[in-house]
């Protein structure tokens, strides 16, 4: 959730007058890619976890930003390692720098009495403990006060308890960026059911949920949520383009700023939108950033930032995966090979067309939605579940001998050995976590302190050992 300048107070009235922000970026920024890695930590205790207060976790943003990291603090006790930009092909280094940087997050945290989760979402995490425990950002406090209000309980569960990972990359124009963005959607299904890393309960309810959490939730955002529209709707890079950005007019805002910098918050009652600025003469050029950065879209589109935080052109931002602990490692794996133009990618496509994708998105529309519903809304099944015309698990094979080619020589076969085993034979995460942990309870026992852990299941041992405990 990134923090919007609040000075530009050039004015935008139209699509024509927003479309300049689209232009390509400077060459030096260009066929780049990043990572983020969201953590959520706890404290193992002989009861339930106790998430972080805001002040534990101000004082270890404050440890890892003087060690020159890139700590961001999320809701809810959720710290954020952002990686350096890489080159697009040097997959290897950046995996070594997303590694080491994530071990120093973990080490730190561990040394200030706070474990990682393994599962994307603490599952005994309640509304209330989550409320009550919010980052120092105003951003999010704004956010998250405006949405007890204009959403509904569920979509309010993505921000307070879900964790993820998010890749980053920068094309060179808006017909690569369109031609990326086709791949990420069309691999978007597979990165959500490979990645899978919830252990099947939320918000301390003893009932097992037989979804995806964050891929159900974030549909409550409506056209701002999911499958963007304004993709599906596309034909062209530039048609993508004047689509997004009347998708940003018209974007749900959860506040906007006044011209003195100060927050005006959406209600049932006043439901804003850059569209809606325009009259009231606040359709400056930070609000129009600061609204699209409302859409959270399976992959959105975002500033890009150089190194002082001086927004230099657009990225591309891919959504889809879970965070846990083998989680980075697949996602950077699946991203970095298959979403930037190249022979990987080449080869996507082809084996997206035996599924019935054509690479028209208003053509395959019904097999984008479909596909991804299939994931979320899988009734316990996992990866054996549709995609386009075929089957997700057949599809994961073959996108796993893509990726096997992709990366061969490269001395990544340690790297590799989790996702390639996820990928052939659907065994994610969350499947694993349901045979080992089928109730609330096991869940719990795992996730007390060590010296309070009793053997709930004949499963519980092996269990502790998968989640690293």
């Amino acid at each position: 959730m990134t923090d919007v300048n609040k000075t530009k107070t050039a004015k935008i009235s139209s699509y024509a007058e927003a479309l300049p922000l689209y232009a390509p970026p400077p060459e030096s920024f260009i066929n780049k890619i990043g990572v983020e890695v969201e953590m959520p930590l706890m404290k193992l205790t002989a009861g339930k976890p106790a998430i972080p207060t805001t002040a534990d976790m101000a004082d270890l943003q404050a440890l890892l930003k003087a060690k020159g990291y890139d700590a961001q603090l999320e809701p809810s006790g959720v710290i954020e390692f952002a990686s350096a930009p890489f080159n697009v092909g040097d997959t290897k280094n950046l995996l070594e720098s997303v590694k080491s940087g994530v071990a120093e997050f973990i080490k730190d945290s561990a040394e200030a009495g706070f474990a990682r989760s393994p599962f994307c979402i603490v599952p005994t995490t309640t509304k209330e403990e989550a409320l009550g425990n919010m980052a120092a950002r105003e951003r999010l406090q704004a956010s998250l006060t405006a949405m007890q209000e204009i959403f509904d309980e569920n979509t309010l569960r993505l921000p307070m308890f879900t964790s993820s990972i998010q890749t980053s990359f920068s094309p060179e124009n808006a017909d690569a960026m369109f031609r990326m963005a086709y791949r990420a959607y069309a691999l978007t299904p597979l990165l959500m059911a490979a990645t899978n890393s919830s252990s099947g309960f939320v918000a301390g309810e003893e009932e097992r949920v037989d979804y995806l959490p964050r891929g159900k939730y974030y549909l409550g955002y409506g056209e701002a949520g999911g499958i963007s529209p304004a993709f599906l709707k596309s034909e062209t890079g530039a048609e993508f383009i004047d689509n997004h950005i009347k998708a940003v007019f018209n974007a749900p805002m959860h506040f906007a700023y006044d011209l003195d910098g100060g927050i005006i918050r959406a209600t049932k009652e006043d439901r804003l939108t850059f569209e809606k600025l325009i009259a009231r003469g606040l359709n400056t050029q930070s609000n129009y950033e600061l609204a699209e950065t409302f859409l959270y879209n399976d992959v959105k589109v975002c500033n890009l930032r150089d190194e002082t935080g001086a927004v230099v052109g657009k990225r591309l931002e891919v959504r889809g995966a879970d965070s846990g602990v083998d989680q980075p490692v697949m996602a950077v794996l699946m991203t970095a090979a298959l979403i930037p133009d190249g022979p990987a990618a080449d080869a996507f496509e082809k084996v997206l067309k035996d599924y019935g994708f054509t690479g028209n998105p208003k053509t395959d529309a019904d097999l984008f939605l479909s596909s991804r519903a299939a994931v979320v809304d899988n009734g316990g099944k996992f990866m054996d579940v549709k995609f386009g015309t075929g089957s997700l698990r057949d599809f994961a094979v073959d996108v796993a001998g893509i990726i096997g080619n992709a990366y061969e020589g490269q001395k990544m076969n340690a790297d590799m050995a989790r996702l390639m085993d996820v990928l052939t034979t659907g065994n994610c995460d969350g499947k694993i976590f349901k045979e080992m942990l089928p109730t609330f309870n096991d869940v719990k026992n795992v996730l007390k302190a060590p010296e309070a852990q009793k053997p709930a299941n004949s499963n519980a041992p092996a269990a502790r050992k998968r989640l690293g405990s």
